[in-house]
């Protein structure tokens, strides 16, 4: 710290003025400011700061630096880094490792510079042997982190596909839920918290049935996370009765959608019997029905019941219409169809006792529960997996898990996917914390306004400076939610 003088003096001798412009002259962002103005500054280069600020610090804040550090101490580049970077590019610019290492190269850490294309190969296997360890960490993490007791678990699967065939043996055809079915695949599950914090993933060969993917979910959460008493949240394709009496085994509680229509119980037992519904929601009522010892609960949704009844009677119309002009057997080969059909004597007719059995379904689905919850509860705890189901087709969406374009390596491939499901760590949590914050905006919009924050490094008179973009749009307020401070608007570099 310098001494100036005493302010009365510098007035008094007229030197006020001439000591401020001296100051302002070495402050880099005026000086800077003054020779961009007259395009005197050389731009060396130009790259995206935002996301990196507002990602590496939730990212922090999850424990993953100190985790993958700890896990990779003894590897010969810095693995953390490399996994931080590979989630990055899943939430910004999805592509293949080549991509991926090109990509590195346009965002503001300066620790990516000395990664590699070898380290991208390199990282994926090894973190794939480190998966169990790194998500009984982060489980542990987010109990201390949100203080939230794990009281209701949700399960959904999804499928990524490959676009080559070198896997084949391991990835398989099966029922694509990308609408690929002529490409080998693999199912992914992953089980998650009731706020959409994911607690771990499992990976299948493609051809495997959703019923089948619950049971190994169940005893890994019984095994590595010691998780004693909980209900278990999934949809009916995953019901089976050795995977409700496996639920049973575990201890868990569990409340499952069934099919309706093709359960005899559920169809005439427990649809039959008449009842009063109470309010869940605006939208949703729901009763309970017991039958024989078993609890189930109907949920009802007036506006979703009027809709049903609309697209019948379209459905009913139409088929009128096409057996009037002769074209009955198209209506055979459409299953939407057929099931309102009666065939007698070659003669195809509309059968009108079908259509109104179809009324009992009209604005409802069942859930069969082991839990006392109220029926109330339990509608709401299976409304929240819908949520959760829309969460993770966003987050998807977002990480872009598929196509895959590792396909010579089985542990990279499961690495990659294990990368994106870090990723999903990372949206989930920006998701909170911008809901905490009040921040209402778009993801695309986030990701727009957080990348438009740029790192410029320039040079001027043989120096060179790094100069921060001004802050736009939703960037302010998604810094300020996540507690990082915007850089200075310029630094030497």
């Amino acid at each position: 710290m310098g001494n100036l003088g005493r302010l009365e003096d510098l007035v008094a001798q007229g030197d006020l003025e001439r000591v401020i412009t001296q100051l302002v002259e070495h402050c880099p962002s005026v000086k800077l400011l003054r020779a961009e103005a007259k395009g005197a500054l050389e731009v060396v280069r130009d790259r995206a700061w935002g996301p990196v600020l507002v990602f590496d610090r939730l990212w922090e804040e999850l424990g993953l630096r100190e985790i993958l550090a700890r896990a990779a101490s003894r590897r010969r580049f810095d693995f953390e880094r490399m996994v931080f970077a590979q989630a990055l590019q899943r939430l910004l610019d999805p592509g293949s490792d080549l991509q991926g290492s090109k990509w590195i190269g346009t965002v503001q850490e300066p620790a990516f510079e000395r990664l590699r294309l070898p380290h991208f190969y390199r990282s994926l296997g090894f973190l794939w042997q480190k998966k169990e360890a790194i998500e009984e960490a982060l489980y542990r993490r987010g109990l201390d982190l949100f203080d939230q007791e794990l009281d209701l678990v949700f399960f959904d699967t999804t499928s990524t596909y490959f676009e080559r065939t070198s896997l084949k043996g391991w990835a398989r055809l099966g029922k694509s839920k990308d609408h690929r079915p002529d490409h080998l695949q693999l199912v992914v599950g992953v089980v998650m918290r009731r706020d959409g914090f994911p607690v771990a993933c499992k990976i299948w060969p493609g051809n495997t049935a959703d019923v089948k993917t619950l049971v190994p979910v169940v005893k890994g959460l019984k095994r590595r996370f010691r998780i004693r008493k909980v209900v278990l949240v999934c949809d009916r394709g995953m019901v089976s009765k050795g995977n409700l009496e496996a639920l049973r085994a575990a201890g868990y509680d569990y409340i499952v959608g069934v099919k309706m229509r093709n359960l005899v119980e559920v169809r005439d037992e427990v649809l039959g019997r008449a009842g009063r519904y109470r309010e869940v929601s605006d939208k949703l009522q729901g009763r309970e029905v017991k039958v024989e010892g078993r609890r189930y609960v109907i949920c009802y949704n007036p506006q979703e019941a009027e809709k049903d009844r609309r697209d019948r009677e379209a459905i009913l119309e139409k088929m009128k219409r096409k057996l009037a002009s002769g074209g009955g057997k198209a209506l055979l080969n459409n299953c939407g169809y057929r099931r309102f059909l009666r065939v007698q004597g070659g003669t195809a007719r509309i059968d009108e006792k079908a259509a109104r059995r179809e009324e009992r379904y009209d604005g409802k689905y069942v859930l069969r529960t082991t839990t006392a919850l109220p029926a109330t509860e339990v509608a709401e705890a299976y409304k929240q997996l819908t949520w959760i189901e829309r969460l993770w087709r966003e987050l998807k969406d977002v990480v872009e898990v598929r196509p895959i374009f590792h396909w010579r390596n089985h542990d990279n491939v499961k690495g990659h996917i294990f990368a994106c499901f870090l990723a999903l760590h990372l949206a989930a949590l920006l998701r909170k914390r911008l809901a905490d914050a009040g921040v209402k905006a778009q993801w695309d919009e986030v990701l727009r306004d957080l990348s438009s924050l740029r790192a410029v490094t320039v040079a001027l008179e043989g120096e060179r400076y790094l100069m921060r973009s001004p802050v736009t749009g939703c960037a302010g307020r998604v810094l300020a939610a996540v507690g990082v401070k915007a850089p200075p608007l310029a630094q030497p570099a």
